[in-house]
């Protein structure tokens, strides 16, 4: 003998995919309280602005770390053309290019892998700065507030993204 199921399914107001149990309080899926009480729904948005103010901060961030990076390649070019039309070396010349065009490429991947692409430019720049260090000793000191700003910059971009990464 053939039995009928009737399966009632209840779908979440906020997420609008399937609650199971349908008998469950809160969402499995994005934890809002369907048959919570009003104290929990205010609680459940309270904490979704507050995590939204802090991803438009990582956001924020993460841009300016981008933006870091496109600076960053200008002005590699720039000095390396400085550079050639005064001591005329070829080699300084195609080593800041191929910097400029690295620090570009990643600024332009930082779109698509955040995370990825700061972490990859942040030891990019510190591992130049420390080969021309070990080259020419008094490079540390030279524009050191810009070097300083620059890693700042990188670094906090790369904390934000991970932080991002982390909610995803």
């Amino acid at each position: 003998m053939e039995s009928n199921l009737i399966i009632s399914e209840s779908n979440c107001t906020f997420c609008k995919k399937t609650i199971e149990p349908t008998d469950a309080i809160f969402c499995n899926h994005c934890g809002h309280p369907e048959k919570g009480t009003d104290q929990q729904r205010a609680q459940f948005f309270a904490k979704r602005a507050v995590q939204k103010n802090k991803n438009i901060d990582a956001v924020d961030k993460i841009k300016s770390a981008r933006n870091t990076l496109f600076v960053l390649s200008g002005l590699i070019a720039i000095f390396g053309f400085v550079g050639y039309s005064s001591n005329n070396s070829v080699l300084d010349l195609s080593i800041n290019l191929l910097l400029s065009v690295i620090y570009l490429a990643l600024a332009f991947w930082s779109e698509k892998n955040a995370m990825m692409a700061l972490l990859l430019s942040l030891l990019l720049y510190i591992t130049t700065i420390a080969i021309f260090t070990i080259l020419e000793p008094t490079t540390l000191m030279k524009g050191l507030i810009w070097k300083i700003v620059i890693i700042s910059y990188l670094g906090k971009g790369m904390y934000s993204a991970s932080a991002v990464k982390k909610q995803e």
